[in-house]
């Protein structure tokens, strides 16, 4: 059996300065790895999901129709007054 002399290469106890490195690299490679596996995971799951996005208010709903052609102009003036005084 071998003894820890081995881990104890020149006075160093890891070994030698590359690995040094590396040792306090690797927690961060983990993090990395485990933020971009919940990114992927949120990506392929959640990403459509119409819980966490904006639901467009009623006034932006009239001006894309309007500007789409949907609806005319006097339409758009009464329905826009009408909204505008139900904000009230």
């Amino acid at each position: 059996m071998r003894g820890l002399g081995h881990w104890y290469a020149y006075g160093n106890p890891v070994g030698s300065g590359v690995v040094a490195t590396f040792l306090w690299l690797r927690p961060i490679l983990y993090f990395a790895l485990f933020i971009l596996a919940v990114y992927i995971v949120y990506r392929l799951f959640f990403k459509d999901r119409t819980v966490f996005k904006k639901q467009p208010k009623a006034l932006e709903i009239l001006q894309e129709r309007f500007a789409k052609g949907e609806i005319t102009e006097e339409e758009y003036i009464k329905m826009k007054s009408i909204l505008e005084e139900q904000r009230k």
